[in-house]
Formats: C-alpha cells, structure tokens, sequence
C-alpha cells in the first residue's frame, strides 16, 4: 500500500511539472528594432569625432524631440538635448521615409548661433520573427543617401556632408551613417 501511495505521489508531481508552460518574457537583452547610427566628424579632419553642441532633434510630425536623457523629467527641456558625437534615431516602422530636424545650438536665443537642417531618410523594412514573447523587430535598408532639405530659415547649413557607411540596419553595434560638420 505504501508503495501504490509513492508511485501515485512521484505520478501526481511529474504531471504537475510536465503540465507547466516555458514563460512568456521577453528578455532584455533580446534584440530588437535598431536605431540609426549617427556619429559627427570634423568637416576638415575627419579622423576626429567631433560632438554636437546642444543638439536636439525632432522627426516632423512630432511636438518633441528624441529623448537622450532619459533619467530626466519629462517636462526638463534637457531630456531632448545631447553634445555628444554619437547620437542614435529611431525611424518609422510604418513607412519608408523619416525626417529629422537636426538642430545644432538649440537653446540659443541668437539666430546666428542656432542651426537647423532638415534631413530625410529612405529605407525599405524587413519584419523579423523574434520569437512568440517578443513578437517582431523591424530592420532598415537604406535607399540611396539621405536627402538635405533646402534650409528655410537661413541658407547657413551647419551640415556639410552626409555618407552612409552601412546601409543595412539591423543592429545598433556599428555605425550607419557619418555626419561632417
């Protein structure tokens, strides 16, 4: 009898854990969506990374700007701004074009100081299964080199060459994109 009771027991804990479904998280070092890499070089020297001063950058369509401080408040104007040489954008999923305005100097108020260019992104997406508890991420191929919009508050642009250096985005490890300046 004590060893039908075992058996019944040792059955009843194995179907309880042969019962049990593998979690439904998504890790955080799953990879996902990329970023476009941006990185700034000196226009006249271009082994030097050279960061931008008070950038801020905004996709048309948007009220505010990419987020690169994130440990800030949301309504800390500072949580939009960077003077770094490395800056990374999100683009659009839903599309094949992004435009950004890139604004050089932004918390200036002399208009001679502040800067903005407009620069458009084409691309081609590809969804990627990930897995059933991440879903899809989406990587870019970009189509051609992005288009510098005609500057319509001045004709100073502070952009003077744009050159793609991986046209495939699929991971944020490398760099996409080289802006001189």
């Amino acid at each position: 009898m004590n060893k039908i009771l075992n058996i019944i027991t040792a059955l009843f804990i194995a179907i309880c854990f042969f019962g049990c479904e593998k979690d439904d998280i998504c890790s955080g070092g799953t990879p996902t969506t990329p970023r476009l890499m941006i990185e700034f070089r000196e226009k006249d020297n271009p082994s030097i990374l050279k960061p931008v001063t008070n950038l801020t950058a905004v996709a048309t369509g948007m009220t505010t700007g990419v987020v690169f401080n994130e440990g800030l408040s949301s309504t800390d104007p500072n949580r939009y701004l960077t003077s770094a040489n490395k800056i990374g954008l999100p683009l659009k999923i839903t599309g094949e074009t992004t435009e950004y305005t890139l604004t050089q100097n932004s918390t200036s108020t002399n208009p001679a100081i502040r800067n903005e260019d407009k620069i458009v992104f084409n691309y081609t997406t590809k969804e990627i299964y990930v897995s059933r508890a991440c879903g899809y991420k989406t990587n870019f191929d970009l189509t051609g080199s992005p288009v510098q919009e005609p500057n319509t508050v001045d004709s100073n642009r502070w952009i003077s060459n744009i050159v793609v250096e991986t046209p495939n985005i699929v991971t944020e490890n490398e760099i996409h994109i080289k802006i001189y300046f």
